[in-house]
C-alpha cells in the first residue's frame, strides 16, 4: 500500500471513528429513553467491538453497517427532536380571544374524548406510541383559565406496555401541556398535581376502559352540565349565586377522598370557580365541586 492510500485509509477510518462518537454521544444524550435507543446503543457498542477485533470482509460489513447504523442514530434524534418541537396546536380549543387557548365561559363548551383525540393525531404522540409500545391511560386532564399566561390545557398519559421487556424498562408518566394559545410541549411528570386531592402520577393504575367510559359520560352529559349542578349547590348552600370569571376542571382517572361518612374511589371530575377579586390573574378561590363521571355531586366546598 503505497503513502498515498495509508493517508486515504487513515482519513476514512478518523471520518467513521468521529462519525461514529458523535452517533454514540446523540445516542445517549439526544435520543428519548425508548427500545430504539437501547438498541441503537447496543448495535454501536457491538459494531465497534467487533470492528476492532475482526479482519478483511467481516471488517468492512461491520464499519459499513457501524456507519449505517451511526446515521440512523443521527437521523432520528433530529427527527425525534423535530417531531416534540413542533406539535399541532390544540385543534379543538379555538376561540374569538386571540391567543387564548381556554377561556371563560368556552371552556365549558369543550369535549373531553375530542380534546384528548387532538393530543392523539399529533406526531409526536405517534412517535411516542412507537418508543413505547403498549396501551395509553389517560390519567389526568386539566383545563385551566385561571392562569396568568391566559389559560391551559394538560394531559398526563400513562402507559401500559406491551410486554415484560417495555414494562422492566420503567417510564414517567408523560405530560402534553399547552398554554397561551401556544402548541403543545412535552414533559415526563414523576408527580403529578393537578387536583386539590395531590394525587401522584403512579396511583394511576392501568384502567384504559375506565378512562374511556368516563370521558364518555362526562361528554353526554357536558362540562356545562356539571358547572350548572356547582352553581345549583352553592345557591342552595348560600343563598346566593356566585359571580364566576375564571374555571380550573380537572378529570382524574383514579381518586380516593373522604367526605363526612362518604368515602370515594375511582374516576372524578373536579371543578374551581374564582371570581377576579382585586383584578388578580388567579382570581380568589369560590367553591370546589367534585362530582362522579355519572353526575353524582361527591362535594361542594364553599370557599368563599
Amino acid at each position: 500500500m503505497t503513502p498515498k492510500n495509508d493517508k486515504y485509509a487513515i482519513g476514512k477510518n478518523l471520518l467513521i471513528a468521529v462519525m461514529t462518537a458523535v452517533g454514540l454521544f446523540s445516542a445517549i444524550i439526544f435520543l428519548s429513553n425508548s427500545w430504539i435507543k437501547i438498541v441503537t446503543i447496543s448495535l454501536i457498542a457491538i459494531m465497534i467491538i467487533g470492528w476492532l477485533v475482526s479482519h478483511g470482509l467481516l471488517r468492512q460489513t461491520l464499519k459499513y453497517t457501524l456507519l449505517a447504523v451511526t446515521i440512523f442514530s443521527l437521523s432520528f434524534a433530529t427527527f425525534e427532536g423535530y417531531a416534540r418541537g413542533h406539535i399541532e396546536y390544540p385543534p379543538t380549543f379555538g376561540t374569538s380571544q386571540p391567543g387564548v387557548t381556554i377561556s371563560y365561559p368556552h371552556i365549558l363548551d369543550v369535549s373531553l374524548i375530542e380534546a384528548v383525540q387532538s393530543v392523539k393525531n399529533t406526531l409526536a404522540f405517534k412517535l411516542l406510541m412507537l418508543e413505547h409500545p403498549g396501551e395509553t391511560i389517560i390519567g389526568i386532564i386539566a383545563l385551566v383559565t385561571i392562569d396568568y399566561q391566559g389559560g391551559r390545557i394538560e394531559f398526563i398519559l400513562s402507559q401500559q406496555a406491551s410486554n415484560s421487556f417495555f414494562n422492566a424498562m420503567g417510564r414517567n408518566p408523560i405530560s402534553f401541556s399547552a398554554q397561551n394559545g401556544e402548541a403543545y410541549k412535552i414533559y415526563d411528570v414523576p408527580t403529578v398535581s393537578l387536583t386539590d386531592n395531590a394525587l401522584t402520577a403512579s396511583q394511576i393504575p392501568p384502567q384504559q376502559q375506565t378512562s374511556n367510559k368516563s370521558l364518555q359520560q362526562i361528554d353526554d352529559l357536558g362540562l356545562q352540565w356539571y358547572y350548572n349542578c356547582a352553581i345549583e349547590a352553592y345557591q342552595n348552600k348560600t343563598g346566593i349565586i356566585p359571580e364566576i370569571t375564571g374555571l380550573r376542571i380537572s378529570f382524574c382517572n383514579y381518586g380516593s377522598f373522604q367526605s363526612g361518612d362518604m368515602t370515594y374511589e375511582g374516576p372524578s371530575l373536579e371543578i374551581l370557580g374564582s371570581d377576579d377579586y382585586n383584578n388578580s390573574p388567579f382570581g380568589r378561590s369560590v367553591f370546589l365541586a367534585n362530582f362522579q363521571p355519572n353526575g353524582t355531586l361527591n362535594l361542594i366546598n364553599i370557599l368563599k
